[in-house]
């Protein structure tokens, strides 16, 4: 799929991408970096319409889920609440705090990590996952060990192209997971995701 940034929203040939808005934004956003979360939900949740919620107070720009739709809930000029109490050290050696101030969120339809029960993995909400789509991994930082649902391809190949466009529309030093920017507090993406493998694809290769 051949995506493109106009006025700040995703677009496929002339058309922008479905466009859920959030309430829960900041100001004017000068993008670094894109930050990649899971959803930690299933296919039956909307995480776009939950964004779309005041109550909420949490947004991304971008929700990719399962089958490689994708949805936009912030422009990507304007500030999204993802990630929280965080830092990070730009390629630059400048230091970031609040990546929420440089960064933009794609949120990926994921369960994350897995409990096993016996012979079956269940998720957070106590909802069976099918075996064939899960991992068994230590997380990078050490914890979970535990099961992780896999990505599927569809999605990965929308993030990519999605990720193409807005290293090509904005000055993009690096690719990185939520994890990184809040070890400890947060394990998405998690081990499931393949960074170097993506930011590869992306044309994005760390330094």
């Amino acid at each position: 799929m051949n995506f493109a940034v106009k006025s700040h929203r995703l677009h496929v040939g002339s058309s922008a991408i479905p466009f859920i808005p959030s309430p829960n934004i900041g100001g004017q956003l000068s993008p670094k970096f894109l930050i990649i979360h899971y959803t930690a939900s299933g296919p039956d949740s909307d995480i776009a319409s939950y964004f779309a919620r005041k109550s909420a107070n949490v947004s991304a720009h971008l929700v990719i889920r399962r089958d490689g739709t994708v949805k936009q809930c912030v422009p990507f000029n304007r500030v999204a609440w993802h990630a929280g109490k965080s830092q990070w050290t730009g390629k630059n050696g400048v230091f970031y705090s609040g990546l929420n101030n440089s960064s933009i969120g794609i949120e990926m339809e994921n369960w994350g990590p897995l409990k096993k029960i016996e012979d079956r993995w269940i998720s957070w909400t106590g909802v069976d996952v099918v075996r064939s789509n899960i991992i068994e991994a230590l997380h990078k930082f050490g914890v979970p060990d535990c099961g992780w649902e896999v990505f599927t391809k569809a999605q990965i190949e929308t993030a990519q192209a999605a990720s193409r466009a807005i290293c090509a529309a904005y000055k993009i030093q690096d690719i990185i997971g939520h994890d990184d920017i809040a070890p400890g507090r947060k394990s998405d993406p998690g081990p499931a995701w393949d960074m170097a493998a993506f930011k590869t694809k992306v044309g994005l290769v760390s330094l």
